[in-house]
């Protein structure tokens, strides 16, 4: 595999990029530290940027030949065996999206996206998509209230409504029940069902975009995706309609989420 383009930048100067991505004979992956929930200490290391940090070294020592669910087995294991939040409710995770070349597939941990042949493949969680929706919801009802956009984005009162949720959301990372209609997969140290993973097979491809869900459009260059990007935080800072999301674009932050393209020669 050869690299063809690579970018990661946080979305605030201030705090480290919790993104990461990480490519060897065998494997490429992009990894998605999850915000943290709690009140960090000055220059402690966020849960989610702790838990990116841990799965990308983790993925350098995968075995060629291993399956999706061994790899699933290795990585929680290695947030698992971590103790430095072992007190905190809000335990490190991460999304992942990973290719592995002996399988030719890439299997997704998470909201991370890949893209190949001018198809993007990216899956959200039902959770956030709810959530995302009665962001929206409230934001417009104080934009119709005499709220402007600089107030929102100096204060997002619709992410405010959805704290509590975002925070209490852990309880369906993971679940072993399967009836539950929110459960999702990401990598928390717990054991991952390898049914909520798709797996896709990408056939006689010659490149591949693996990117984090900072970016709401992948394009086959990261030119035209960073273009699209700003185009879209200039008609959308509010994150309400070209880009829903359950964050806006802070007054002062370079962007909504922090971000990571990787694109690669197969």
């Amino acid at each position: 595999m050869k690299i063809l383009e690579k970018f990661k930048i946080g979305k605030c100067k201030d705090i480290p990029c919790e993104d990461g991505w990480v490519v060897t004979s065998h494997y490429a992956a992009v990894v998605d530290g999850s915000t943290a929930k709690i009140k960090l200490a000055e220059g402690q290391e966020s849960p989610g940027h702790l838990a990116m940090r841990l799965v990308c070294g983790a993925i350098e020592l995968l075995p060629a030949e291993a399956s999706k669910e061994e790899v699933l087995i290795a990585l929680t294991r290695t947030l698992a065996e971590d103790l430095t939040y072992s007190k905190s409710l809000y335990r490190p995770t991460c999304s992942a999206v990973i290719y592995s070349r002996y399988h030719n597939e890439v299997w997704f941990i998470g909201d991370c996206q890949a893209r190949w042949k001018g198809k993007t493949y990216h899956y959200e969680k039902r959770v956030d998509h709810i959530l995302t929706d009665i962001r929206c919801q409230v934001v417009n009802h104080y934009l119709r209230h005499g709220s402007t956009e600089a107030d929102i984005r100096a204060n997002d009162k619709g992410r405010a409504f959805i704290y509590k949720a975002l925070c209490e959301q852990l309880h369906f990372q993971n679940d072993p029940d399967r009836t539950n209609p929110y459960r999702y997969p990401v990598i928390d140290g717990q054991s991952i069902d390898p049914d909520l993973v798709p797996s896709l097979p990408i056939g006689n491809v010659h490149e591949l975009i693996l990117t984090s869900d900072g970016y709401p459009e992948v394009h086959d260059t990261l030119e035209i995706t960073e273009q699209r990007l700003k185009e879209i935080l200039e008609k959308d800072p509010l994150c309400i309609c070209e880009n829903p999301s359950t964050k806006c674009l802070v007054e002062g932050n370079r962007s909504f989420d922090d971000r990571t393209y990787l694109r690669l020669e197969i």
